[in-house]
């Protein structure tokens, strides 16, 4: 079992829950594969019941204010992809913690659900019902634990071209994707395909701890949750356009991590992203089914989204994967 870093226990103290729960509501599109009829999800060999998804939005429609504005914008779908993935996430999340072995003080769960106002009042600010409260606060601590656990153990080497323009008949997005498929099918050729394609040559190696310093958007994108060998394609800023296409070449977790200076401690709400990207390896390798009245799994956003049109990015396992 992988030995965690802990951190000091001011770090380790969450002012409130993460506010990563968007306001929105209901499941309301029609249709599902037979594999999931009665399932909101299905990750790997564990179901997520579709009655208790939908008994948690009949809780909110109910009880949250958010929810109830939700329904009179007729915004009928956020809300339930939310509940969703919170129940995937956890998932997920019992595994890296059964792996890495994680733990946390049952204290600070408590502290957290006080400090958002009591149990009752934290469901309706975060929209679960209460019964979820100390699940999902639960999980936010381990979160931070696991990223934790990973920012200094975490090194990704990846070769790609960032694609900032469209050409004459397709978008950056289609022409980032269609040079993300050619170097799956090719990645001993990855340099020669982007200098043919005319695009710059990026080559980076680099730490998690160095990137959750220098470029904190990319240390919690899917360059360092996709495995060894893929491919992906993702926006890696939400400031500037453009679309990065990489070859993840090496991903190396050490077993054990030097500790971190004090003056480089990570703000928990970082750490909490860090562990949520780092759920993507085990998501990838379980496997992770949605109704598909909820949408779709979007493994580069870590969460269901509403078609494969609105995926935040794309994956491939290259042909060859790196040794």
């Amino acid at each position: 079992m992988i030995r965690t870093i802990r951190r000091s226990r001011q770090l380790r103290r969450s002012a409130g829950f993460a506010t990563t729960l968007v306001t929105a509501l209901l499941l309301t599109a029609c249709g599902s594969g037979p594999d999931t009829a009665n399932a909101a999800a299905v990750v790997g060999d564990r179901t997520i019941a579709l009655d208790d998804v939908q008994t948690e939005i009949r809780w909110l429609l109910d009880n949250a204010p958010q929810a109830q504005e939700a329904q009179q914008q007729r915004k009928v779908d956020q809300i339930s992809r939310e509940i969703v993935r919170s129940r995937v996430v956890h998932e997920l999340l019992g595994v890296a913690e059964r792996r890495e072995g994680l733990r946390i003080d049952e204290a600070q769960v408590d502290a957290l659900i006080e400090g958002s106002g009591g149990l009752d009042a934290a469901a309706r600010s975060i929209a679960v019902e209460p019964s979820r409260v100390r699940t999902v606060a639960r999980d936010q601590l381990l979160l931070e634990e696991l990223g934790t656990a990973y920012q200094n153990r975490l090194t990704v080497r990846y070769v790609g071209a960032m694609i900032t323009g469209s050409d004459a008949g397709a978008t950056d997005s289609e022409v980032a994707q269609e040079l993300g498929r050619r170097i799956a099918a090719d990645p001993g050729d990855v340099e020669r395909i982007v200098r043919e394609s005319g695009h710059q040559l990026i080559e980076q190696r680099m730490t998690l701890s160095d990137a959750l310093t220098q470029d904190p958007e990319l240390a919690i994108s899917a360059v360092f949750g996709a495995e060894q060998g893929s491919v992906v394609v993702i926006q890696p800023s939400q400031q500037q356009v453009g679309w990065l296409v990489a070859l993840v070449e090496e991903r190396t977790v050490r077993q054990t991590a030097t500790e971190q200076p004090a003056e480089q401690q990570i703000d928990p709400r970082l750490l909490y992203w860090v562990g949520l990207r780092q759920l993507q390896p085990i998501a990838d390798e379980l496997g992770v089914e949605i109704n598909p009245r909820f949408g779709v799994w979007d493994s580069a956003a870590v969460a269901p989204a509403a078609s494969e049109d609105e995926v935040t990015g794309y994956q491939w396992e290259s042909r060859t994967v790196q040794p």
